[in-house]
């Protein structure tokens, strides 16, 4: 489309364009999806497909969103959002050539592909969202905020069509799944998230990166073999939010859905950081009741939530029971000394740790002058020098 076209389809109303202004190829991909071409000026295709899926009315997500997300978020005001487009790395001139929404509805899940088959066709398109985008208060994506969201922000304005973005609520699924599952999977692509939690397989599905390329051999050759793949891949994104947000949900609630000693770990240090007792004893519980040793970060945490609670007979068991472990051995000496000298004001038992400590340290430097751990030997020792003057005033 030329410089004049363009201005023309820009300035005009919204009018019908004769069968004849339809491509080939665009009747071909309406066809094979039993997809809308709206035919204004310039005509994309619009596919619509509902998928089966049952919800509840609402769901929280304040635990695993850190209290950002601190009321209930209802299902039906959440739009999904899911962009394919001209390059990866962003910029106004990157083109989405694809854009994909889903929303839960009558019973099911509804996607909504809207397929721009050239430049230049984004403004009714653009038009058509932001008369929906007031019935939804809350945007979904995976990596969205990121990408997508910017690069849209910016085609509409480039479209010269305002829409308060500002106003809706983005929940990025990639950030709350990285902080469950960033210890469980090698990574937490959406494949992955599908692969490992979802069950789903995707065998003929067109890598992410080969899809900007895949655009442009269309625009060249008008081949749909491939844009059917993108169509593809693009719908399955969008459903594996809407299955994804739900699994959220049922571990936000209970956490013992993961059966993921990892993912559980991760969630009890959510758990401590948000000072959420109950959610923390659910996954103590959840280790307890499978016999399985609870791990030491647990018992970490437990300590210091015990001493945040002032129980010292159950922090300094705790403390006792970490001394056996690498990980918190020199966490429980520093806590035990501090105990002894700053509750108890038993400085020979304060001092019988802390030299503990530093019997220890002086092995490590034996064996590793540059070991990490060394850098706790200079607070020991000024610990042990002020608890020696401590004993010497006692005596004297």
């Amino acid at each position: 489309m030329d410089i004049s076209k363009k201005l023309k389809f820009y300035q005009s109303t919204k009018t019908k364009a004769p069968e004849s202004a339809i491509p080939a190829s665009l009747k071909v991909l309406q066809s094979h999806f039993n997809g809308e071409v709206v035919s204004e000026q310039a005509p994309y295709l619009k596919i619509v497909r509902a998928y089966p899926l049952d919800y509840p009315p609402s769901v929280q997500l304040n635990l695993l969103t850190k209290g950002i997300l601190s009321t209930s978020i209802p299902l039906d005001k959440c739009l999904f959002f899911d962009l394919e487009t001209t390059g990866l790395s962003g910029g106004t001139g990157t083109f989405p050539f694809l854009i994909g929404i889903g929303y839960f509805a009558e019973s099911s899940f509804k996607v909504e592909q809207f397929f721009l088959p050239d430049f230049g066709r984004e403004y009714y398109l653009f038009r058509y969202l932001d008369e929906i985008l007031p019935q939804f208060d809350y945007l979904v994506s995976y990596n969205g905020k990121s990408f997508d969201l910017p690069l849209l922000k910016s085609r509409f304005i480039l479209n010269r069509v305002q829409s308060d973005w500002e106003r809706m609520m983005h929940i990025d699924l990639l950030h709350i799944s990285r902080r469950i599952w960033k210890d469980s999977f090698e990574n937490i692509t959406l494949g992955s998230i599908e692969e490992n939690l979802l069950n789903r397989q995707r065998p003929d599905d067109i890598p992410g990166a080969l899809i900007p390329q895949a655009y442009f051999t269309y625009l060249r050759t008008g081949v749909v073999h491939d844009v059917i793949r993108i169509i593809e891949h693009n719908y399955l994104d969008i459903i594996s939010m809407a299955d994804l947000i739900l699994i959220l949900a049922k571990i936000e609630e209970n956490p013992a859905e993961l059966n993921d000693p990892s993912a559980l770990i991760r969630l009890a240090r959510l758990a401590y950081e948000q000072d959420s007792a109950l959610y923390f004893d659910k996954v103590w519980d959840y280790f307890e009741g499978h016999h399985q040793a609870i791990p030491s970060q647990l018992l970490c945490w437990r300590s210091l939530k015990a001493k945040r609670e002032n129980d010292w007979d159950r922090a300094c068991t705790l403390w006792e029971e970490l001394l056996n472990t690498q990980e918190y051995f020199y966490f429980a000496i520093e806590e035990l000394a501090k105990y002894y000298e700053h509750k108890q004001n038993d400085f020979l038992t304060a001092q019988k740790y802390t030299q503990r400590g530093l019997k220890a340290l002086k092995l490590v430097e034996e064996l590793n002058p540059y070991h990490p751990d060394l850098s706790l030997m200079n607070a020991l020792e000024k610990r042990m020098l002020r608890l020696s003057k401590k004993t010497k005033n006692i005596n004297c």
